[in-house]
């Protein structure tokens, strides 16, 4: 009896095991690419595909552009050239109207125009460029009134690796996550702290409410992180 227990328990952790969600939940790699023959990489600002009435101020783009620079320049495999690099070349080379055409371009069949590749790239030294794409960002706030709720944060973006001479894609990797708030316990409920009974509301002691959706920042690290990680290193390979 206790031997069958014991193999109803192990059977029960390797399921939960097989039903964690996987990050990055997608890494694709072309077979030729040789990550050792990459030296300069200039990193594009992030492509956002959010529409404007869910992201008016442009947070997707600002928030995770900041996050992913934080997070690349602790890398010290490749040489990245940061987004200044990127905006700097567009002003020299007049591409203002083909910067447009090149984020249509990629949010809506993932392609690059060569040319301007071409012109982008200049007199700069690079082999690669990093297209980072955000194309989920959400919260879903819910009443803190009703009972065993949580409202979330949820982000997902992609990072793909294009070769500059044929605009081929060399590597992309793909996550998305969240994160929940308290869950909340409804007015119609009772918490004991320090001895005292009191009514759960939806604010805390500092004016903070507890059960708002998390920041979009700390789910744009939960993503970010996993991309950055999966970057192929060089020298590993």
């Amino acid at each position: 009896m206790k031997r069958n227990q014991i193999a109803v328990a192990l059977v029960f952790i390797l399921i939960l095991a097989g039903c964690k969600a996987q990050h990055p939940s997608e890494v694709t790699m072309d077979p030729e690419f040789d990550v050792n023959q990459v030296g300069s990489i200039l990193i594009a600002p992030f492509v956002s595909s959010i529409q404007e009435g869910i992201d008016p101020n442009r947070q997707s783009e600002r928030i995770m552009n900041r996050t992913l620079l934080g997070m690349i320049s602790e890398r010290a495999d490749h040489k990245f050239l940061s987004p200044e690099y990127f905006k700097l070349a567009i002003r020299k080379g007049d591409l203002d109207e083909s910067y447009e055409k090149f984020k249509i371009d990629w949010m809506t069949k993932q392609e690059v125009d060569k040319a301007f590749l071409l012109g982008l790239k200049g007199e700069l030294d690079i082999d690669a460029i990093l297209i980072p794409h955000v194309y989920l960002w959400d919260k879903d706030e819910v009443d803190y009134r009703e009972s065993g709720a949580a409202s979330s944060t949820t982000v997902g973006a992609t990072l793909t690796l294009v070769d500059f001479d044929t605009g081929k894609v060399l590597w992309e990797a793909t996550d998305q996550n969240y994160e929940e708030a308290v869950r909340s316990e409804g007015n119609r409920e009772q918490v004991s702290t320090a001895g005292i009974t009191r009514r759960v509301s939806g604010v805390s002691a500092t004016g903070k409410d507890m059960y708002a959706a998390p920041p979009y920042e700390n789910v744009a690290i939960l993503v970010l992180k996993v991309l950055v990680d999966a970057i192929p290193e060089r020298g590993a390979m």
